[in-house]
């Protein structure tokens, strides 16, 4: 399998979690989540749902560097991430994937809750 079709089926998954609201079991060990996992309450906080914390944790989390999410008060979520792209295009991606949700309001525009491993964004 190619490189590039790695990465398209990587982006397709992170495009379904948005919408299924995929979980998966934690592995053992240390937890490499542990940094996505404290940022669960101020997600929440910034209007995410539980689809939205549940694909922030299962696949944005364990996806590769660099990458954005994306969140707007009214629930809508974007998640994007592909190697050896840029972080404003990662940003980019992420802020049209939210915009394209049914819940977008765009009286509530999306912004970056977190980029890479940290959360830019405070309540």
């Amino acid at each position: 399998m190619s490189k590039g079709r790695i990465i398209a089926i990587a982006l397709l998954t992170v495009t379904a979690c948005q919408t299924t609201g995929a979980t998966s079991a934690n592995s053992a060990g240390a937890d490499p989540l542990a940094a996505y996992k404290a940022a669960v309450p101020a997600l929440e906080q910034a209007g995410g749902g539980k689809a939205c914390v549940d694909c922030f944790l299962t696949n944005y989390g364990p996806s590769p560097f660099p990458k954005a999410f994306a969140v707007s008060p009214d629930g809508a979520y974007g998640a994007r991430y592909k190697v050896g792209a840029s972080m404003e295009k990662m940003r980019e991606d992420a802020l049209a994937s939210c915009r394209k949700k049914p819940a977008y309001n765009p009286a509530h525009d999306c912004f970056i809750f977190f980029e890479n491993d940290q959360q830019v964004w405070n309540p």
